[in-house]
Formats: structure tokens, sequence, C-alpha cells
């Protein structure tokens, strides 16, 4: 159960956090359900699952999808100076309304799987603070839900844009500020509420601890953490291992299901291929590959056989001078000599960016022993050296996701890069695979940078070679069409450019026979 639970979280914007079972509280009269999450983040980050969590996997989904709306969207934790435990629990409520309201806009499929634990039979109907706080969660959550007490449609009120349903508490500061005023409302009703037997009708929301900063006058708590936890953060994939310094670039992503862009969604990262490190690679012999691309690429012509002329020789005779040298005949002059015209057809000139899926499914192993990527280098390589001898340019990209919060790009060869360059040759070897194929937001990227290196990368025409092992997907989308759409969608933002973009697929690859002419087509498209 860890396993998966750390999985999902991972999923949820890249998130990763050890994962612990709660022990159980001491006493044998203690209710192991009233068990709350605990979030904690000295050192690293670590979810404590409840007991029950254990036997329901609805609520360690729920559970965990809330955790990763407080890392994701909250703050740094706050003074509890000035705040009364009415208002404590008040910010409590607001603050984990507002991650979640702030987690649904970009993942709209949370809302499910947090509802059905504020509503049911035995939800709070009554008027007590302790009914009227979990009556405030659930219309926060449910827009569809009027509740009817003046105080809660009040709370409501300030939590939302009244017009345009909006959020309206987007800081810290203002959920403070609006806790501190409803919680003035609650001492005038003169409501009682014993902060020390309080929780939250929906099981799966933690006990909010984190959101506080250390209070050295409180009593230790008696709730035993569990001393094992998952070793994720020790042994797995590192959360994030770009420079410190690199800066995103955002792009917008379309969703077919709302028919709009996602304005700066996918936050790409463009990086140096990683030339340090030791490589098991080992490349085919692409001698043969190279020298039947290069004569591909000598014959391709930018366009159908152009007339220069009047000639002395030439291709064909020219209509016209034949017509003018029969007239001077029969006028007993001289015709002119040159009835000849020469057709010429200027050779293409490419600009063009391969761009090489690098994510952990590029990783099978052929029939041959060698890797899905090593295959897929050695013809890139064999396609940037023959685009290089027959005077065309050519630059080289890698591509690997970890959701949309991290689509890294890695320069393999850069326009004014020679394929021989030492340095270029360290980064091939270097490449590993890993992660997803977020293959929209990388040809967004990628069409980006051909735009700005226009000036320097001279063609007549711009190709962009996009070479994967096959469908879009990444593991923060569940709906299997999402990413092919905004792929279809990327490619006629870059025809729209003028920038032509073809697909070079596993089974391309396979037939190796006609390998180069698959290439030439696909560059000539």
């Amino acid at each position: 159960m860890l396993r998966s639970t750390e999985t999902w979280l991972h999923a949820l914007w890249g998130t990763t956090a050890q994962i612990a079972i709660l022990a159980p509280a001491e006493g044998a009269d203690q209710d192991q359900r009233a068990q709350r999450a605990i979030l904690t983040d000295a050192g690293s980050r670590t979810l404590h699952l409840p007991l029950p969590a254990q036997a329901s996997p609805s609520l360690a989904l729920a559970v965990t999808s809330h955790a990763a709306a407080h890392w994701r969207f909250g703050g740094p934790p706050q003074p509890r100076a000035g705040l009364k435990q009415v208002q404590m629990a008040l910010l409590g409520v607001l603050e984990d309304a507002r991650v979640e309201w702030l987690a649904v806009q970009e993942l709209p499929g949370l809302r499910a799987f947090w509802l059905p634990f504020h509503v049911g039979e035995d939800a709070p109907s009554g008027l007590q603070f302790d009914s009227l706080l979990d009556r405030l969660a659930r219309s926060l959550l449910d827009p569809a839900h009027q509740d009817p007490h003046p105080w809660v449609t009040r709370a409501r009120a300030i939590f939302f844009d009244r017009d345009n349903g909006s959020l309206a508490l987007r800081t810290q500061g203002e959920v403070r500020a609006a806790a501190s005023a409803l919680g003035n409302e609650i001492g005038q009703m003169r409501l009682p509420f014993n902060a020390a037997t309080y929780r939250p009708f929906a099981a799966y929301r933690d006990d909010n601890a984190h959101l506080w900063q250390p209070d050295e006058t409180l009593p230790a708590s008696d709730q035993p953490l569990a001393a094992g936890a998952s070793d994720n953060a020790a042994g797995g994939e590192p959360s994030d291992h770009r420079p410190s310094t690199a800066t995103p670039v955002l792009y917008q992503e379309w969703d077919y299901r709302i028919g709009r862009y996602r304005p700066a969604w996918a936050h790409v990262y463009q990086l140096d291929a990683n030339a340090n490190l030791p490589s098991r690679r080992r490349f085919e012999d692409s001698a043969v590959l190279r020298r039947r691309m290069t004569r591909a690429l000598a014959g391709m012509r930018a366009g159908p056989p152009r007339s220069e002329g009047r000639a002395a020789c030439g291709d064909q005779f020219h209509p016209a001078a034949l017509i003018d040298a029969s007239v001077d005949r029969r006028l007993r002059r001289t015709p002119d000599d040159r009835v000849y015209r020469r057709l010429l057809s200027p050779r293409a000139t490419l600009s063009v960016l391969l761009l090489v899926d690098a994510s952990a499914s590029t990783s099978a192993v052929a029939a041959s022993g060698m890797r899905l990527l090593d295959r897929m280098l050695t013809v890139v390589q064999a396609c940037v050296e023959a685009l290089e001898r027959t005077g065309h340019s050519c630059a080289a990209l890698a591509f690997c996701s970890r959701t949309r919060h991290r689509v890294d790009l890695l320069q393999l060869k850069d326009w004014d890069e020679r394929a021989d360059d030492p340095a270029v040759h360290s980064r091939w070897q270097g490449l590993e695979p890993g992660g997803s194929t977020r293959t929209g937001a990388a040809l967004r990227h990628a069409i980006a940078w051909m735009q700005a290196r226009g000036t320097q990368a001279v063609g007549s025409r711009r190709q962009i070679l996009l070479v994967t092992d096959g469908e879009p997907h990444d593991v923060d989308v569940h709906d299997p069409r999402y990413l092919a759409h905004d792929l279809r969608r990327a490619i006629a933002e870059a025809c729209r450019l003028g920038i032509g973009v073809g697909s070079l697929t596993p089974d391309a690859l396979a037939r190796r026979d006609t390998l180069h002419t698959e290439l030439a087509r696909l560059l000539a498209a």
C-alpha cells in the first residue's frame, strides 16, 4: 500500500515524500478511527497515514491528495500569536479549502476523492461550532451545496469572489484575516469550543499542525509516529535533480475536454545533456546508413525544375525559340542558335531540429541486445552527420518529463556545433533514459528554439524530426487522449509558422534497408 501511495503522491505535481503508518495511540480505549494524518517537513517531507487508511484505498487516496495540495499550494508555518483557539480552527478549515480549491482548478477530478467524506446521513447539521466548521468545509468544497446557516453563508461570501465565483482568499495573510473576523463573530454568538476534542468530520483531513510554527510552551503530542517510513527519499528517484539556477519556460497546453488552452501550464527546462556520466552505450556501425542518407540528401531538390531561359545547349528545346528560328528562316535571316533551355533544380537547403524521446520506455532492449534509445541515437547521429556533409544546418535535443512541472529538454548538439566535436560526442554518451513523454510541451519548446535560432540556422525549409517510441504519456495525466490531442495541436502550431514536423517510429527504425529513404521523405515533406 505504501508503494502505491508514493506513486500517487508523485503523480500529483511531482511531489516526493516518505510515507509512514501512524503507530497505534496508547490506551486500549483510544478510538483509532479518530486518528488524523500528520504532515512533517523536518529535513524531508513525510506523510504519516492514519491506521484506517490501510483498510480503505479511497481514504488513503484522499489523504494523500490533500497532503499533496498542501505541499503544492501551501505556505510557510505561521505564528500562533494573536489568535484564539476558535480562530486557529477556522484558519485550518479555510486553508484546507484554499489549497483544495487551487488543486481542483488544475486537477478537477480531485473533488470526487474528497467530497464523499463530507456528505452522508451522519454529516453534521447542528448549530454548535464544531458542526458549523464541518458544514463550512463542505460548503467551500462543493459549489452546488447551499448551506442555510447565515454564518456559513457569510463565510462563503468572504472566501469566494462574488463577481465571478473565483477564490478571494489567495494568500495566507488574507486567510488569517478572514479567520480572525469570522472567529470574532463566533465569540459574539457565545458558542463553546473544545480544541482538544474537535476532529473534522472529513476523515481524510490532517491535524493541520504543519500550519503553525513550533511553540515550546505547548505540551508535546501524545501521538507516537511510526519509526519506519518508505525509502523513497533515500533510494528512489530524486524529486528534482536540475540545477538550482535553472529557470523554467512556461508553455500553454491544449485541453480538448474544455476546448481551450491551459495558459502557462507546462514548465520546460532546457539543460545541457550530462556529459560526465559513465555510459554503457553501444552504438551500431552507422557508416552504411550515413552514406545512404548523404546520397539521398544530396539528390534532394527544393521543388520542380524551372527553366533558365534560351541557351545554345540544354536539356530541352525552347518552344518560343523554335518558333522564332522558323520565322527567321522564312524571312531569310540567320536564326538565333539559342533554341534550347536548361532546366534547373536548385538543391534544397534545410534547417533540421532532431527531437529525441529519452523517456524510461526507451530503455527496452531489442533482440539484438541494444537498447531502443541507443538505436535511436545511432540513427540520429548518422542523420546529423549526413546533414552536415550535404551543407544543411541541424541541431539535436532530447526530452523527457516528470509531470507538467518538470519537462526537461537536453541539448545534444547546438546549431553551430559540429557532429564530430568531442563535447557533442560526450553528450551522446551521457544520455540515459528516464521519466515520461510529454511530447507537446517538448515540441513547443523546439519550435520556440528554432524560431529564436532562425537567423543562425539559415535555411529555406525548416523541419523538426521527432524520434520517439510511441504515444505521449505522463504520470500526472490519466486520460490517454489528453496528451495526444495536445501533440496534434502543437503540430498544427508549427505548421502555421511554416515549420514541418515529421515522426520516426520504432517500426521505421527496424526497417534498416529503407530507413534512409524514410528519413529523406520526412525531411522533404
